[in-house]
């Protein structure tokens, strides 16, 4: 049996009127510089002020605990400039780890990027 090839994380943003849409795919975990890296992909982006986001996970392969420290440190960025984030399209089971865990209190979740900027957009 052969071992399937780890995909890389790619990160790319896509900046739209008044929101940014941060797109993850790949190994998203396994790396204390997950954190760093989310970071620096808001970084490059013009964001506006305040900074609403949306990541969209719908192409992440694999997560890990970094993967949950890595989104955390996001929110609370974004949260201190004033703005929100909302994670869409989350795996499944990162999504019922979450749950089981109780940290989809302090984190948003929609199953699709278009609900996600509806929730940003509503403020709910």
């Amino acid at each position: 049996m052969s071992e399937q090839p780890v995909a890389a994380l790619q990160i790319h943003g896509a900046l739209h009127d008044w929101y940014a849409v941060l797109h993850v795919s790949g190994e998203f975990g396994r790396d204390a510089r997950l954190g760093s890296c989310l970071r620096d992909a808001m970084t490059a982006l013009p964001i506006p002020d305040p900074p609403y986001l949306v990541l969209d996970l719908a192409g992440v392969a694999s997560w890990d605990s970094w993967t949950i420290g890595a989104i955390l440190s996001s929110v609370k960025r974004a949260m201190t400039g004033g703005g929100a984030l909302v994670v869409a399209a989350a795996p499944a089971d990162l999504l019922a780890h979450c749950r089981q865990t109780r940290l989809d209190r302090p984190l948003r979740f929609c199953e699709t990027v278009e609900s996600a900027v509806e929730q940003l957009r509503s403020g709910a």
